[in-house]
């Protein structure tokens, strides 16, 4: 199975909301650090990966409630199924699954996270701005 390209920061990636904006562009970076590190560093740069991953999801959230966001119970329902995915992917390594590991920040991230920033994080920056955020 071919990997995917890890992103690149760049405006693109950007949905408009500061805050958001610098979550995602540290968490690309992370990914691609995370990517590319030798057997012996993946499990040090997963854990920051997923350390920094959860703590974007929880900052996400407060926005959404602060502002209202309606659809809010979609979104952070996406984000929990994220959190367990990212908890089974640690199990696995840590018994020893770096190539499930790495597959993982290969190919299904780099997927997950475009498809999510250009719909549901998307959606809520925008809502955000319409509320005066």
């Amino acid at each position: 199975m071919p990997t995917l390209s890890i992103p690149a920061w760049s405006p693109s990636l950007e949905v408009g909301n500061a805050i958001i904006d610098a979550d995602h562009k540290e968490t690309v970076e992370l990914l691609a650090e995370a990517a590319k590190a030798s057997d012996a560093d993946l499990p040090a740069h997963f854990t920051a990966f997923a350390q920094h991953l959860r703590d974007h999801l929880a900052r996400e959230e407060g926005l959404m409630h602060q502002y209202g966001f309606p659809p809010t119970p979609i979104h952070v329902h996406e984000h929990n199924r994220v959190r367990l995915e990212l908890e089974g992917i640690a199990k696995r390594m840590a018994a020893g699954n770096l190539a499930l590991v790495r597959g993982y920040l290969t190919e299904v991230v780099p997927e997950w996270f475009i498809n999510h920033k250009n719909t549901m994080d998307s959606a809520t920056a925008a809502w955000i701005r319409s509320q005066g955020g």
